[in-house]
């Protein structure tokens, strides 16, 4: 679902001269009958050797390739196989810093799970500079759910000191401090969760952020609110490559998203919309499939991919979310999103 050594001196074309060359061949004269000799064509050249393909390593095929110790090398299988092209795909390489906006106007949408978990499978397997920026207006959790950090500086301290890293002085190490750094090599830039202190980041105070943020980091994950008209939140989507619309398996959920598309269409994004990838997670373990299926289905004409995550009970908790101990389904899907964003990316990029 698109919800997807010889022994020839003459080597490298090198030529070659001899000390004694052999004598050259004795051609007959013309009124010889004899005929020339026929030159040889030459051999082609061998065809470079195509590196063969890692045996399985998942699934029970990689669990029999293990235990046999090498005497057994099934290859892997289509699921694999998926994994590693996708794995490949996120390595693409942009010609700026890429901004992905997770958004939709309804609390309990899983806005912020999305966000830290774009943010950590594309740090993960892309090497870092990636940054999940808590953009909500009023008081976010993305703080609450990444891992714990040191310090307790937030997006409003930064904003206080932003004319430094705007200048050409400033250093990533010094940019640090704000930071909360995370095991799957990404960064958090948490909201402040004093009642009120976000409403000074306006439009002007997010766009400076975004353009000192943009001098270190590749991509900028940037984690929204439920104000459509708050001027964070316009300054955001204004700048967006790619927009995430989470939705759970819930219906009034899932009409909020759409909502909101077709009100970004008609106000001037309708290819942020049409380039948008829906993210759908099943909050519960009994998943409704018929209305998974009638979500899909409703935004499948609207956004370029929708992707679907199943049901992650450490995820659900609501507690901290570490990479390393979500369920292997959970990775897998993730992975797949995250392939579909970056190729979003790769349009935008365009």
């Amino acid at each position: 679902m698109d919800v997807h050594t010889d022994d020839n001196p003459g080597v490298n074309g090198a030529s070659v001269f001899e000390a004694n060359p052999p004598e050259l061949p004795a051609w007959e004269s013309p009124s010889s009958t004899s005929k020339p000799a026929t030159p040889t064509t030459p051999a082609p050249a061998p065809l470079a050797e195509v590196p063969a393909e890692r045996p399985a390593q998942q699934g029970w095929r990689g669990r029999t390739n293990r235990v046999t110790g090498g005497l057994l090398s099934l290859p892997a299988g289509r699921a694999e196989t998926n994994d590693r092209s996708a794995r490949k795909r996120l390595l693409r390489p942009f010609t700026r810093t890429m901004t992905v906006v997770v958004a939709n106007p309804k609390g309990g949408a899983a806005k912020t799970p999305t966000s830290l978990l774009t943010a950590a499978t594309l740090g993960f397997y892309r090497g870092g500079y990636t940054l999940a920026w808590d953009n909500n207006e009023t008081r976010g959790t993305l703080g609450m759910r990444a891992e714990e950090a040191t310090h307790h500086q937030t997006v409003i301290d930064l904003l206080h000191d932003i004319e430094e890293f705007l200048s050409t002085s400033a250093s990533v190490g010094r940019l640090s401090g704000y930071l909360r750094p995370q095991s799957a090599r990404f960064d958090v830039l948490a909201s402040d969760d004093q009642p009120g202190s976000m409403v000074i980041v306006d439009d002007t105070a997010f766009g400076k952020l975004w353009t000192a943020l943009s001098r270190y980091y590749r991509l900028l994950v940037v984690d929204t609110g439920n104000n459509v008209r708050a001027p964070n939140w316009v300054a955001a989507t204004d700048l967006a490559d790619c927009l995430v619309v989470p939705t759970t398996v819930q219906r009034d959920v899932a009409e909020s998203g759409l909502w909101m598309l077709d009100h970004l269409s008609r106000s001037g994004y309708a290819e942020l919309v049409s380039n948008a990838v829906a993210v759908i997670s099943c909050a519960d373990p009994r998943t409704d499939q018929k209305l998974l299926t009638e979500i899909v289905e409703r935004y499948r004409p609207v956004v370029r991919d929708v992707v679907v995550v199943p049901f992650d009970p450490y995820v659900r908790s609501g507690g901290r979310i570490e990479y390393h101990n979500l369920a292997e389904p959970t990775l897998r899907a993730w992975l797949l999103a995250c392939t579909s964003i970056i190729d979003s990316l790769g349009i935008r990029d365009q």
